[in-house]
Parts: C-alpha cells; sequence; structure tokens
C-alpha cells in the first residue's frame, strides 16, 4: 500500500478538526512514514491577514492550511510556467518552492498561472497513515480514502474538492473491483 503522489480524502468518521473534510496531497510515502499537504482548506481572513503581514506578503492572495506540522513553514505549490533554481518539481506541472524569492515575484506581479500559499504541512509516522486507512489502529473505522493525482483535480475549487474527491474514489474503486 503506497499513497505517493496521490490524493488522500478524508472520510466522514474522521472527525479531529485538522483533517475533517481534507484533501492531502501526499508527496512522500515510503517505510519511514508519509507527508503531504492538505490543500483544500483556505484559511480564515483574520489569519490570513496576519500571516501575510509575517511571510511579508504583499497581495491579497488566499492562504491555505497546509497542516499541523511544521506551522511556521510556508510553501508555495504552483505550476510550473513560473519558476526558481530552488523549486522542486514534484509532479508533471506541479512544483514547490519554500524559497523568500518566490514570495518576492508574487508580491510584484510576477504569477506563475496557478499557485496556493500553504502554511504548515501533514506528517505520519512508520505504519500510521496505513493503519488509518484500513482502520487497524482506529476502532476499525477507515479514515481515509484514496483517488489518483489530475492536475486538474489538484487545481480545482477548494471548496468543492472534498465532495469531488469522494466521488473520485468511489470511481476508482469500482473500475479496480470491475477489472479485478
Amino acid at each position: 500500500m503506497n499513497f505517493e503522489k496521490q490524493m488522500l480524502v478524508s472520510l466522514p468518521p474522521l472527525t479531529d478538526n485538522n483533517f475533517q473534510k481534507s484533501v492531502v496531497y501526499l508527496q512522500e510515502h515510503d517505510g519511514d512514514g508519509a507527508s503531504g499537504w492538505i490543500i483544500n482548506k483556505e484559511l480564515e481572513n483574520r489569519i490570513s491577514v496576519r500571516l501575510r503581514k509575517g511571510i511579508q506578503l504583499a497581495i491579497n492572495a488566499p492562504i491555505f492550511y497546509g497542516g499541523p506540522v511544521d506551522i511556521n513553514s510556508a510553501y508555495v505549490l504552483h505550476s510550473g510556467d513560473l519558476r526558481l533554481n530552488s523549486s522542486q518539481e514534484i509532479e508533471d506541472n506541479l512544483y514547490v518552492t519554500r524559497d523568500k524569492q518566490m514570495i518576492d515575484m508574487l508580491n510584484s506581479k510576477n504569477f506563475p498561472g496557478r499557485f496556493r500559499i500553504i502554511i504548515g504541512r501533514c506528517s505520519w509516522v512508520a505504519g500510521q497513515l496505513e493503519s488509518e486507512v484500513v482502520g487497524s489502529r482506529t476502532n476499525g473505522k477507515m479514515l481515509w480514502t484514496n483517488c489518483p493525482y489530475t492536475n486538474q483535480y489538484f487545481w480545482s475549487n477548494p471548496n468543492d474538492q472534498w465532495e469531488q474527491g469522494i466521488q473520485n474514489s468511489a470511481v476508482q474503486r469500482t473500475t479496480d473491483y470491475l477489472n479485478f
């Protein structure tokens, strides 16, 4: 079971405020654990105002909650039409940049075609995510499902991503079952 470079979608039994109705892009998943970013939770405006000031972001771009780990870190997930030498490609036409120069570029209105500014990230220790997916350590409750990464889904309206992810997962499960 490896979910690297896939989308995780929380299931209704997951009631933790950090992850309820979350869609996570999972960048890494191996024997040491997993990590990625929640991509569909825009922060409240009052919090975003303070964070923009903290990261010296002069534009009024939304800021997203990426997860409860490294909450003092800002990430810019963006399309590949504008990138820096420090930008890391994580998918075809999807990059992550953690460089102040990217914030400076955004401030000068030099934008990539698509971008999300994300504060924090998600992380699971070895075996934790797998147990949350199958329910082995959560009283039999499956907390996550997954669906394939697509650029279209990743950049879709964040307000619709959770419901769309549940549907995508159901379609994937049906397809997998029929192809068995």
